[in-house]
């Protein structure tokens, strides 16, 4: 995830902002006025990792001028509002697969896509607050719980053989081996 990466550069005494571009693979400094430039960018690179290193002139001028012709470059506030609108996908793939073998009345169905919607986005918030994860691998871990807070959601709602089919076509979403490089 590259809001933690964002936040341990905002820890770095010195950094007035940092910004990554829409790939992930470039990342903007600033530097605070009157501060040892060469120490903070040590401090940086060593934030960012063994394999991170500094652009050759020519290289950061071609990513400044991309970013002068609005090419995206995304602060920590910005990823946090990219993690929800990627739980939104997540939820209602879940909801549609679901949907697909459950059938469900209207007002069921709208409570299940609130309930995913929530407790995805409840999970993510956790992350977020906690500082991130290094990689996006902790989601399959974290899908029975989320399963776990839809189901309890949803239990005055529906029936207990509804629930537990609903529940199973849900685990089945995210299960480790269903999941490629986690």
């Amino acid at each position: 995830m590259l809001a933690p990466v964002l936040a341990r550069l905002h820890r770095i005494p010195g950094i007035a902002d940092a910004r990554v571009e829409c790939s992930g693979t470039f990342f903007a400094l600033s530097f605070r006025e009157g501060v040892d430039d060469a120490a903070v960018l040590r401090a940086a690179l060593e934030a960012l990792g063994p394999s991170a290193r500094r652009l050759a002139s020519d290289d950061a001028l071609a990513q400044l001028e991309a970013r002068r012709r609005d090419e995206i470059w995304f602060s920590a506030d910005d990823i946090r509002g990219l993690s929800f609108i990627e739980g939104r996908i997540i939820a209602m793939r879940a909801f549609a697969a679901v949907s697909g073998e459950v059938r469900l009345e209207r007002e069921a169905s709208e409570l299940l896509r609130d309930a995913l919607r929530i407790e995805i986005f409840g999970a993510l918030d956790r992350v977020h607050d906690e500082g991130g994860r290094s990689s996006s691998g902790w989601f399959v871990p974290a899908w029975p719980g989320i399963v776990a807070g839809v189901t309890r959601r949803l239990g005055g709602s529906l029936p207990a053989t509804t629930l537990g089919h609903i529940s199973e076509k849900l685990m089945v979403q995210h299960v480790p081996s269903a999941v490629a490089g986690d």
